[in-house]
């Protein structure tokens, strides 16, 4: 068991108590100077911000509903979901779309304080106060990139709330954007080299990953010819190329026990048995262990399935990657073993109809609870690699490109201490074939790990439609007569989810005029 890291929430610290965007402040928080004079109190405050992170409704839980149901790659055994936000039909009333929000902004606002609060010191450690200010950066970074990737908009607030300016209008998204990007760059600077860091926190890499990502981001809607958003990406990408490495194993990734801080993380959220993420409780069907306590939230779609599985037949990461036969425990004791599709066909069966997951599934069967040690992976090096192979096929094609993603498809082929002919080295393409490969790519390499969402969509509505809607309206595995297969409606409004209606009630400063098209 890896060392428990106890992330104090601490009330006097952070009564940051959220309705929308009205942010109500305990008085005693402006009292708490005394924390910002040392870098012990520093760094408790700092220990605020990622409890926030880690919180339920962010990448606890909540942060995995709504981009894995809205992704449109994924079915689930809660029942509720399958009429709404996983028939791409989120209301804005949806209990992920809000907690996600809400608790983002929580986060931002902590990090808010922190850099306020050291902004006007100057504490004994100046480097640690560079690392700690160069955490709240990135953090702050990180999340009004999840913001407006998922919500195509939000209030952009960078000072402490006070009781004068508890609300916030709604920003435009370039300011956004233009902020995100401007933290980005002070995390860079401040955040340590790599290898100088504290076990489990950022370096400078996860600061140039970010920025590479937002950099992709903003290059999806440019048009042909246009590249000065993809050199931008590419110049950071490579500042990060060859500091970090794959593991040897991709299985290994996946195994509490070998999982966690490896040479491949970029940057990952920490998770420990007393403040567990719920991912075993998400991706384990309910009865898949003998603890019987798990919600089995989340299954691949008969596509997703199929697709790796015909674009690889023999790659070693599938079994790593899906689980098509599990042991059902039983109440009275027993146990079942159950087999799904592809072997089992048949609809509107929760254990059977859709294949499982492996990542986050629990290894062990036998144990009583969903505790895990396992933190999440944000930002991992298969990932950076697959990166650098697109923005080098958008620069200059695909011939210096391969490089980048047979890396990857190298490690694959060994994954579990296999030794397969698949997935081959690439070669032979035109740039776009090879566009359109590693799209897919990335979901054989990172299925599961909240990359989906953004990379089905940042190519544009045409690309999500025929890709993910087309793809699974058009599978001949359904029967969408029956309840658990859900045909998906062709609305460009998918693109993002809606402003919550919370938000907007309760928002002097917004309206209906405020939320996004459609909803």
């Amino acid at each position: 068991m890896k060392k428990t890291k106890i992330f104090l929430t601490i009330s006097f610290a952070f009564g940051l108590l959220f309705t929308a965007c009205e942010l109500t402040e305990d008085p005693k928080f402006l009292a708490s100077d005394n924390l910002f004079s040392d870098v012990v109190g520093a760094n408790t405050v700092l220990n605020g911000v990622y409890a926030s992170l880690n919180d339920f409704s962010y990448y606890g839980a909540d942060y995995h509903h709504l981009l894995n149901f809205a992704s449109g790659m994924y079915n689930s055994n809660r029942d509720a979901t399958l009429k709404d936000i996983g028939a791409m039909n989120p209301p804005a009333n949806l209990n992920f779309v809000t907690n996600v929000w809400r608790v983002t902004f929580q986060t931002i606002s902590r990090a808010n304080n922190l850099l306020s609060g050291l902004s006007g010191v100057e504490l004994a450690d100046a480097a640690e106060q560079d690392n700690i200010m160069g955490q709240a950066y990135f953090l702050r970074s990180l999340s009004y990139f999840n913001l407006v990737r998922i919500y195509g908009k939000c209030p952009l607030i960078i000072e402490p709330v006070t009781s004068d300016n508890p609300y916030a209008a709604m920003a435009d998204p370039n300011d956004i954007y233009t902020q995100i990007i401007k933290d980005a760059e002070m995390a860079e600077q401040l955040l340590p080299e790599k290898g100088s860091e504290t076990l489990g926190r950022p370096a400078k890499t996860a600061a140039n990953m970010l920025l590479a990502k937002v950099y992709m981001q903003l290059a999806g809607g440019q048009t042909a010819g246009q590249t000065d958003n993809w050199q931008k990406a590419y110049d950071e990408a490579i500042k990060v190329y060859g500091r970090h490495s794959l593991v040897s194993d991709f299985a290994s990734l996946w195994q509490p026990e070998t999982s966690n801080n490896t040479s491949e993380s970029i940057f990952e959220v920490q998770g420990n048995i007393e403040n567990t993420l719920r991912l075993f409780q998400l991706w384990t069907p309910s009865n898949g262990y003998a603890g019987r306590n798990s919600w089995g939230r989340f299954k691949s779609n008969l596509e997703v399935y199929d697709n790796h599985v015909n674009t690889y037949p023999n790659d070693p990461r599938i079994q790593y990657t899906f689980v098509t036969e599990w042991t059902k425990f039983l109440a009275n004791g027993n146990t079942q073993i159950q087999k799904t599709y592809p072997d089992f066909t048949k609809r509107n069966n929760k254990d059977k109809s859709y294949p499982w997951n492996y990542k986050f599934f629990n290894k062990d069967i036998n144990s009583d609870n969903y505790n895990t040690d396992q933190n999440f992976i944000v930002f991992r090096y298969a990932d950076l690699l697959l990166m650098l192979a697109e923005i080098e096929n958008e620069l200059n094609g695909p011939e210096n490109a391969y490089q980048y993603v047979d890396e990857v498809l190298a490690r694959a082929r060994v994954a579990g201490g296999a030794s397969s002919d698949q997935p081959a080295n690439w070669s032979e393409m035109d740039q776009e074939q090879f566009r359109e490969r590693i799209m897919f790519e990335y979901n054989f390499e990172l299925l599961n790990e909240l990359h989906e969402y953004f990379n089905n969509r940042r190519r544009g509505y045409d690309w999500f439609k025929k890709h993910v809607i087309e793809a699974h309206n058009n599978h001949p595995g359904y029967d969408f007569s029956k309840p658990r297969d859900i045909l998906y409606p062709d609305n460009p409004r998918i693109m993002v989810m809606p402003i919550p209606e919370d938000e907007l009630s309760a928002n002097p400063k917004m309206s209906g005029t405020d939320q996004n098209s459609g909803y």
